[in-house]
């Protein structure tokens, strides 16, 4: 399986904050698992059979083209190939502004888009038939593009998303709240209705991804290596939190990878 991830334009990023493609040419069933990261997205994909998305011990056969909101649990997808799936994360705003989608009731779901909704944009059934990933990502980008031209995002709040990813979850939120001139109930408030979490549970989350990172890092054989570069307090909060959101140990999450 080959996993690329194209490069955006200025002008994506107000609504997109990464795409991911996911391809295979074989007959063999894959299963991609994906863990909480922070962002709701969109989804198109395109294999000859169901495809399948599993959260704890429910599961669901999706269309081609379908939301999922933010995800605490983690979540596999199971799809045969051969195949293409390509994952757009959204900034949490623009599911709601823009697809009209209530963002806190995404939280561990996946919403449909209706098939009249996509069918009659040219380079979807063009990327389907030519069962081409390049050309299915520029059909999901200009998806969103189109449904998102009016879409402006709340400068603030938006600002203090883009501060935590920089700080990789590792900022007071009282802090925050004070900088931007907002106390901290109402900055947990109107975080939470634009994101879909706390600032503190969104924090967290962007930690938890630091670690993944960290912890493919094979120079750091120690998990209290890996705790501390990710800005965990010591090792023992660190595995907590790790098992919380992949339900393993970081070691045994890192032999499977």
């Amino acid at each position: 399986m080959k996993v690329s991830q194209p490069n955006l334009k200025p002008d994506h990023k107000k609504l997109i904050h990464s795409v991911f493609v996911f391809e295979s040419d074989t007959k063999e069933t894959k299963n991609l698992p994906f863990y909480a990261d922070g962002f709701p997205g969109i989804v198109f994909f395109h294999s000859e059979h169901p495809v399948t998305v599993f959260v704890g011990s429910e599961s669901k056969v999706m269309d081609p083209v379908f939301v999922y909101g933010q995800t605490i649990e983690p979540i596999r997808i199971q799809i045969e190939g051969p195949f293409f799936f390509v994952m757009a994360q959204l900034f949490p705003a623009v599911v709601e502004e823009t697809l009209k989608i209530p963002v806190v009731e995404l939280t561990n779901s996946c919403w449909t888009i209706p098939y009249s909704d996509w069918v009659l944009e040219p380079n979807f059934k063009l990327a389907i038939d030519s069962k081409s990933s390049s050309l299915a990502a520029e059909a999901l980008i200009d998806f969103i593009l189109k449904k998102g031209e009016k879409f402006q995002p709340d400068l603030i709040l938006h600002a203090c998303l883009e501060e935590i990813l920089d700080l990789k979850g590792n900022c007071e939120i009282a802090k925050l709240s004070k900088k931007h001139g907002l106390s901290e109930r109402t900055l947990q408030r109107r975080f939470q209705n634009y994101v879909g979490l706390t600032p503190k549970q969104f924090s967290t989350i962007i930690r938890f991804q630091a670690s993944l990172y960290e912890l493919n890092d094979v120079s750091k054989s120690k998990l209290t290596d890996v705790a501390y570069a990710s800005g965990y307090a010591d090792q023992s909060h660190f595995i907590r939190q790790f098992k919380t959101f992949t339900k393993q140990r970081p070691f045994r999450f890192r032999e499977k990878i």
